[in-house]
C-alpha cells in the first residue's frame, strides 16, 4: 500500500464504562471454569448501554464475565492489526475513533490493561509532517514498539514521501527512525531512468532475536508528471543502525512473519511463500495464503495454524518441505452440534500443548450467533473438542486474544 498524504480525522467518541457484565451460557454447551483470560472485542448494544470497545473475558461458572478495557479497537475488530509480546499489547486503532494529535498506535500492558497509551508522532522538519500508517505494529521483547510512518511535504502537488520505521521506547520516550531508503533503492540494478526515491510501505515483522525488522521497500518516480512505482523489495533493517537496509528478495508479496529459528521469512499474498534468509532464495510452499495473527504462530517451533472459514484448522510446518502435517479440526466431521464454522483465530496455550479456538453455526453470514469457545490438544482430527463456554454475539468480533502467555 502506498502512503501519500494522510489526514487523521477528529471524531469525538462517548465512552460508556460497563463493568463485569455477566451472561449465562447456551443450554447446549453449558459452562466450565476451565479456560484462560481473553481480550475480546465488542460491537456494543444501544438497547442495554453496552459500549463498543475491547473487554477482558474471564471464564467461570455459570458463565463468562466481561470487563471493559478501552473504547479503542483495531480496524474492523481484526487481530491482523494487533501484536502481543512479553505482556505488552499494541494495535492499530480504527481511524474514525482517533482524536486530534493521536498517532493511532495504542499500547497497554497485561498487568494494567486499562492504562492505554498512544505512541508519539515523530517531530518533522519545517514544512513537512509525519503521518502514522494503519499497518500492524510490532512489539519487542523489551517493550519497544515499531510502527510505520511516512514523512510528507506540506506541498499538495509534490509526490515526495518517505515511509520509514519508527521504534518507540516507552521507558526513555525516544524514537529511533530507520531513515530514508532512497539510497538503497537507487543502488539496486533494477533502477529506472526516472526513479526519484524510495519508501517503505506495507506489512513488516520482527526477527525472533529482535535484531532485525523485515520490511517492504519500493522505488517510485514520475513520468511526464504521472506518479508510478518501479519495483518492490523485501529488505532487512538492522535495528539501531539507521539506513542499514539489506536486500532479501525482489517481490511485492506481503510480509507475514519469521520462523522461530530465524531461518525463514514467510510471505503471504494469495499464496504462501518462504524465503531462505541464508541463501535468499524464494520458494512457494502452498497455494493458499493466510494472515497470521498473534497466538497463531508457535514460539517454540516452526509451526502455525491455518484456518478455513466454515471448514476447519490444520497445522503447518513453515520450515519443512512437507506442506501439511495433519488436520487438527475438520469442520465437516465435527460432532459437537452444528458448531463447525471456524474463522476467529486459533490460540496456543502457554505451553503449546493445547489450542483454543471459536466456532459458530452461522459462519456463512458473518457469525451473527453466539460463539462457542473450544479447546483441543494438538492431535490429529479431533472430532469432539472440549467446549468451554459460549460467548454472546455482541463479542463475536474476531478479536480473540489469549492473555497470560
Amino acid at each position: 500500500m502506498i502512503m501519500k498524504t494522510l489526514r487523521i480525522p477528529c471524531i469525538a467518541v462517548t465512552l460508556i464504562f460497563v463493568v463485569f457484565l455477566t451472561y449465562s451460557c447456551g443450554k447446549d454447551y453449558g459452562s466450565s471454569s476451565k479456560g484462560g483470560k481473553f481480550l475480546v472485542g465488542c460491537y456494543g448494544d444501544q438497547a442495554t448501554g453496552l459500549a463498543v470497545g475491547m473487554y477482558t473475558m474471564q471464564n467461570a461458572k455459570p458463565g463468562p464475565s466481561f470487563e471493559m478495557i478501552t473504547k479503542y479497537h483495531p480496524w474492523a475488530f481484526s487481530p491482523e492489526y494487533m501484536d502481543y509480546n512479553n505482556g505488552r499489547i499494541a494495535f492499530s486503532v480504527d481511524r474514525p475513533q482517533l482524536l486530534a494529535g493521536e498517532s493511532g498506535i495504542a499500547y497497554m500492558d497485561e498487568s494494567n490493561l486499562k492504562d492505554v497509551k498512544m505512541v508519539p508522532i515523530p517531530t518533522a522538519p519545517k514544512d513537512y509532517y509525519y503521518a502514522v500508517t494503519s499497518e500492524r505494529p510490532a512489539v519487542f521483547s523489551d517493550g519497544r514498539i515499531a510502527y510505520l510512518v511516512v514523512l510528507n511535504t506540506d506541498n499538495p502537488y509534490d509526490d515526495f514521501h518517505v515511509g520509514q520505521l519508527a521504534i518507540y521506547n516507552p521507558k526513555t520516550g525516544k524514537i529511533e527512525l530507520s531513515d530514508d531508503p532512497s539510497t538503497f533503492v537507487r543502488s539496486q540494478p533494477e533502477i529506472g531512468g526516472d526513479t526519484e526515491g524510495g519508501s517503505l510501505g506495507g506489512a513488516f515483522t520482527l526477527s525472533p532475536d529482535n535484531k532485525y525488522i523485515y520490511c517492504s521497500i519500493y522505488g517510485y518516480g514520475t513520468d511526464w508528471g504521472v506518479y508510478h512505482i518501479d519495483y518492490y523489495f523485501v529488505a532487512r533493517y538492522t535495528v539501531g543502525s539507521p539506513a542499514s537496509y539489506e536486500r532479501i528478495a525482489q517481490t511485492g508479496s506481503r510480509i507475514s512473519n519469521v520462523t522461530s529459528d530465524g531461518k525463514y521469512l514467510i510471505l503471504s499474498s494469495g499464496v504462501l511463500e518462504r524465503v531462505d534468509l541464508a541463501s535468499k532464495t524464494l520458494l512457494k510452499v502452498d497455494d493458499y495464503g493466510n494472515i497470521f495473527n498473534p497466538g497463531q504462530i508457535s514460539a517454540k517451533s516452526d509451526q502455525m495454524f491455518k484456518i478455513w472459514r466454515g471448514s476447519g484448522m490444520g497445522l503447518f510446518d513453515m520450515a519443512a518441505n512437507a506442506v501439511w502435517k495433519f488436520t487438527i479440526i475438520n469442520g465437516e466431521t465435527m460432532t459437537v452440534g452444528s458448531y463447525k464454522g471456524l474463522g476467529h483465530g486459533a490460540q496456543y496455550s502457554a505451553d503449546e500443548s493445547m489450542i483454543y479456538f471459536t466456532a459458530s453455526s452461522d459462519y456463512y453470514t458473518n457469525y451473527h450467533t453466539p460463539l462457542v469457545i473450544f479447546s483441543t490438544p494438538v492431535m490429529e482430527n479431533n472430532t469432539k473438542p472440549d467446549s468451554i463456554t459460549t460467548m454472546p454475539v455482541e463479542y463475536c468480533t474476531g478479536i480473540f486474544l489469549l492473555l497470560g502467555k
